[in-house]
């Protein structure tokens, strides 16, 4: 009995040995010694997250009998969420335009009277909150992006009934990635460009845990909030003065700092912010509740206008 006991925790111990350790660290080289390249983090939960000059990519990893690891992205379900408010002050609609760039094309009107691209395609120079208000009361919000894998463009229509004052964020292609694969080999990653692997993997150090976590919150949710906080100036609360992300509890802040008007959806702060006149970004003193609409798909026809809604351009 004592050596089939033996025996069974030495199977045991050469299968935990034979396991291939996965969590940890890795950096791949851009080429461009000035970026700092691409940095990947690995955890034993199955978190990952991708960490380069200006984005975050963060989501699950999986890995199989033949040591290749897929990456799935945490990605929105369409490329365009909206939220609205209603703002007795506003006659027509009132839309902020939120992450919208002149480097890929994105379209928006209504069923009624058509859609138009957002940006002209030399687009630059983006002032911000980049804001519009429409003459029309819209009755429902058309959006499109310009793919060319489609033979017929896909709309994403947000109806809606009370709301004239929307943020319309665009998600962009470098944000919508698609699930892809790499192979560990000797403790490196190799992906797409085999000729280009990782540096070999790192174990996290106990110090470097709560960093690494910050980096997987600031990664793109595929679960939209149901509402979001912002003040006259389209600036969204995502975290409280003076709090690091990871310990931020939106709701107990607004409740502890805030008297909040059901009838307005409007929150007023209790003691109010010390904030210059001319700077309404970090004007925190009144923050207004919008929510968000759900988006349905449809292939119809609409009217299309070539004519953008902005052409700017930086000034020489």
């Amino acid at each position: 009995m004592k050596k089939l006991t033996f025996i069974f925790f030495l199977s045991i111990l050469c299968f935990v040995k034979s396991q291939t350790k996965v969590a940890g660290t890795y950096h791949v080289s851009s080429g461009n010694p000035d970026d700092g390249g691409y940095n990947w983090v690995l955890l034993d939960s199955h978190d990952f997250a991708m960490f380069t000059f200006g984005q975050i990519i963060a989501g699950k990893w999986s890995i199989d009998n033949k040591n290749v690891i897929t990456f799935k992205p945490n990605i929105p379900q369409y490329p365009f969420d909206v939220y609205g408010r209603f703002d007795p002050k506003v006659k027509g609609t009132k839309i902020m335009f939120s992450n919208f760039n002149g480097n890929e094309d994105a379209f928006i009107g209504n069923s009624e009277q058509g859609i138009q691209p957002v940006l002209s395609p030399d687009a630059n120079c983006l002032p911000y909150p980049l804001l519009k208000e429409f003459n029309d009361q819209f009755k429902d919000i058309l959006l499109s992006v310009s793919s060319y894998n489609q033979e017929k463009a896909t709309f994403y229509k947000a109806d809606f009934q009370k709301y004239n004052d929307f943020i319309v964020t665009y998600y962009s292609s470098s944000v919508m990635v698609k699930p892809f694969t790499a192979e560990l080999k000797d403790d490196k990653l190799y992906f797409e460009r085999k000729e280009r692997p990782s540096s070999e993997r790192k174990d996290i150090k106990p110090e470097e845990l709560k960093e690494f976590e910050m980096y997987l919150s600031q990664g793109t949710s595929s679960e939209p909030k149901e509402s979001i906080v912002g003040n006259k100036s389209y600036n969204i609360i995502s975290y409280g003065i003076g709090e690091s992300q990871e310990k931020f509890d939106e709701e107990t802040f607004l409740k502890f700092n805030y008297k909040y008007d059901p009838s307005t959806e409007i929150y007023t702060a209790k003691n109010k912010y010390n904030v210059p006149k001319d700077d309404a970004y970090h004007d925190l003193n009144t923050l207004y509740k919008y929510h968000r609409i759900e988006l349905k798909t449809n292939q119809n026809s609409y009217q299309k206008s070539n004519k953008s809604i902005f052409n700017i351009t930086c000034k020489n």
